[in-house]
């Protein structure tokens, strides 16, 4: 969502807010570059595509790092060659270059998330409906499902590897209705819309499912319609609302819902949860606080946390598990909802002003909390996801792929690591010609 608040063609690099300097700052120009420059070899195994959405804003500003115009990078990788495409969603954001912020479930931004389901591609933003794209990176439109979706829908779907589910939420920050439940079959059929009831409006990124249940995350970063009419900062950290964990069956609705209380915390991306016996467990990465400062402020970097919830007793024990700063995480994905051994993070740096990614990936063994380290050298990360290497293999049988930046050179790269020689040199490092700026999230496509 852009603004005229200042016009980048004569505002300095020094000037321009975090989000808008060095590699968070936008790329001008959508190319298809082939035959990109490989060190190593890119393994045969490897045929598809990697695609991850990030905020490019169109006029070269934006208020804040979240409003910038969603655009979609993809790496094609195919018989040991690569090519590169980026490419804007055309949402009315885009194609008006609006200004302010609007409710329209239309003016999406589109930038935070690109998720394959049932042969479609879907650019999401939490505030907002999803577009469609093809696999060439066209836009197709918003999608709504015949109007079924009726206000936002969130950035982060889960993909049920049992199933072949896809399981979704909405948050609305301005109630009545502060929560809506989604079911889309296999086929991409919407079969459940069920509202939660929450007190008050809050951010919910993200939440959890496992093999039978859902698991809501009622985290107290909250929305304030006096500070936003008053244009303060809408969100905040309000520890006295409380957090609580809210256990769901899959197939149920609100009447179900068991609430469990928990320390006050926040949870942007949690890595796995699952079923064992009478209790769920989610492996999390959780914040102390968020937003302590207001909605600019996003610099909390969280930290790894095991929550177990004992539905017999009633009883919710919170474990902390490792000190490394970290998020983004990520598992193999045919093991969502699914007992999980190992997880993969991004390092989050020391700048107290931004999220600043790193020069460390981490493969966590979810068991004990120990992670082994991948050090980038001066390269900065971005979300590790994990490519498997083919059918009935080992769960780490496979490679981690992430986009980089050299800090030195001001080269981006695409960096291939061997998930079971995760500290050892990468296997492959594809550069890209032009610069990709650091983004949010994305996912593994393999050649059907």
């Amino acid at each position: 969502m852009s603004t005229t608040e200042a016009d980048p063609t004569t505002t300095t690099p020094t000037e321009l807010p975090w989000h808008l300097q060095g590699n968070y700052g936008p790329i001008k120009e959508e190319l298809t570059l082939d035959n990109l420059e490989v060190e190593g070899e890119i393994p045969a195994g490897i045929d598809g595509t990697y695609m991850r959405n990030g905020f490019n804003p169109i006029s070269g500003w934006s208020d804040h790092w979240f409003f910038g115009d969603g655009m979609i990078h993809a790496v094609d990788l195919r018989d040991g060659r690569a090519s590169i495409t980026n490419r804007y969603v055309r949402t009315p954001v885009l194609e008006g270059d609006k200004d302010g912020f609007s409710m329209d479930p239309a003016n999406s931004p589109a930038n935070t998330n690109i998720v394959p389901h049932a042969g479609r591609l879907f650019a999401l933003n939490e505030g907002f409906a999803p577009y469609e794209m093809d696999h060439d990176l066209n836009t197709i439109g918003m999608e709504n499902f015949d109007g079924q979706i009726v206000g936002p829908f969130t950035a982060h779907p889960k993909l049920c590897p049992v199933t072949g589910e896809m399981l979704a939420f909405g948050y609305s920050v301005v109630g009545p209705e502060f929560l809506r439940y989604y079911r889309f079959d296999p086929a991409g059929n919407l079969v459940q819309s069920e509202p939660i009831t929450l007190p008050t409006g809050v951010m919910m990124h993200d939440f959890n499912i496992t093999e039978n249940n859902v698991v809501w995350m009622d985290l107290p970063v909250c929305f304030s319609l006096d500070k936003a009419m008053a244009g303060e900062a809408p969100f905040g950290w309000t520890p006295d609302n409380g957090s609580r964990l809210g256990v769901m069956p899959r197939t149920g609705g609100d009447a179900d819902v068991r609430w469990f209380d928990i320390e006050p915390g926040y949870v942007l991306h949690p890595v796995n949860s699952w079923e064992e016996g009478d209790t769920i467990v989610l492996v999390v990465c959780r914040l102390d606080s968020f937003m302590d400062g207001g909605f600019d402020d996003i610099s909390g970097k969280a930290e790894l946390w095991r929550w177990t919830i004992d539905l017999t007793a009633g009883t919710v024990k919170e474990e902390h598990l490792d000190d490394h700063k970290a998020d983004f995480p990520r598992v193999n994905d045919r093991l969502v909802g699914l007992q999980t051994r190992f997880g993969y993070a991004q390092q989050l740096g020391h700048t107290p002003e931004n999220p600043s990614m790193g020069q460390e990936i981490y493969k966590y063994d979810l068991q004990t909390g120990i992670p082994e380290v991948h050090d980038l050298g001066n390269v900065n990360g971005g979300e590790p996801v994990f490519i498997p290497r083919g059918e009935g293999g080992a769960e780490d049988d496979g490679w981690v792929v992430l986009f980089g930046h050299d800090v030195e050179t001001d080269v981006s790269e695409f960096r291939i690591i061997d998930a079971q020689d995760f500290s050892g040199p990468p296997v492959a490092r594809v550069f890209s010609p032009q610069r990709v700026p650091y983004g949010a999230h994305g996912n593994w496509i393999p050649r059907s």
